[in-house]
């Protein structure tokens, strides 16, 4: 069975990227007669507000976009996320990095995704301290997936990442690891998310494989770009239209090269045709959307 999720960080509220996706994985998952999870990555607890979880909630709910079963939260799960980080322990496949920020950014190289880990703390034989973070040792070997909009794409995660981390020195657990204890607890057989985040894919590939965890298909849409930069919570939320969620999902199926309804359907009429219409291989553009001139002009 078909098993998605749209996966939001309460940092604020839905901007017009992320309901792209949200729209996009929804679709995705109708058209295959599959669920669709509402997952809160609430992890990083200094930046979550309770306010922004409601008005996510919310802005999903005025568009229609309904999820199957509870909401879940990552912050419920840290028992769960500790036990894998222990099994990675256990497989003597981790180590004490006890490098600052600052540390890292002077000495590393530039990489595809920040600076390559020059693996500073890699053999020396760490104690745990107060603030300390917790890397898996990488190998040479290529990590490699086939996207399914993307195409083939492969990383060797320790020439082009370095060893990465899955705890940080505040005690929380890293994304790349988070992420792929979710998606097995969840049974998630499907991930459809942003461009973005296809450079962090083979790491979680990567820590799957250590742990034995099931594969997972994976679908990176292009990110949406406003002046030449990623469009975020920061730089352009004011794309959103307000009370308007057939505007927006009008919007969002012509950004996504898809077939167009009629206007003057009504919201569940426009949801309906976008389901029966829907092809993730009709969407022209690979890495990402500029929208200038389309906001300007419509």
């Amino acid at each position: 069975m078909y098993i998605g999720r749209f996966a939001p960080s309460p940092t604020g509220p839905l901007h017009l990227g992320s309901i792209m996706i949200a729209i996009a994985s929804f679709l995705e998952a109708k058209v295959n007669n599959g669920l669709w999870h509402l997952k809160i990555d609430d992890l990083d607890h200094f930046r979550v507000k309770q306010e922004y979880i409601n008005q996510i909630k919310e802005q999903l709910l005025e568009l229609n976009l309904s999820w199957d079963g509870e909401i879940i939260f990552q912050s419920k799960r840290i028992a769960n996320y500790n036990f894998f980080l222990h099994k990675i322990e256990s497989l003597r496949r981790t180590y004490i990095c006890t490098c600052s920020r600052k540390k890292n950014l002077t000495n590393s190289e530039p990489g595809i995704d920040g600076g390559i880990y020059p693996g500073t703390c890699r053999h020396k034989n760490n104690t745990r301290k107060k603030n300390h973070a917790i890397r898996v040792l990488t190998n040479k070997e290529i990590v490699a997936l086939n996207d399914g909009l993307q195409g083939h794409y492969e990383q060797d995660i320790e020439e082009q990442i370095g060893d990465f981390i899955i705890k940080r020195s505040d005690n929380i657990v890293s994304y790349q690891l988070a992420v792929i204890v979710d998606d097995y607890l969840d049974k998630t057989t499907h991930i459809l998310r942003g461009a973005d985040l296809l450079e962090s894919t083979p790491r979680q590939i990567y820590l799957q494989k250590i742990l034995s965890l099931p594969q997972i298909n994976y679908i990176h849409l292009p990110t949406l770009n406003v002046a030449g930069r990623k469009l975020s919570k920061s730089n352009g939320d004011d794309l959103m239209y307000k009370n308007d969620p057939k505007k927006i999902w009008l919007t969002v199926l012509k950004f996504l090269d898809q077939k167009i309804p009629p206007k003057n359907l009504t919201l569940n009429g426009i949801i309906e045709f976008a389901i029966k219409n829907w092809c993730v291989k009709n969407i022209k553009s690979k890495r990402f959307i500029d929208i200038d001139d389309y906001i300007h002009t419509s």
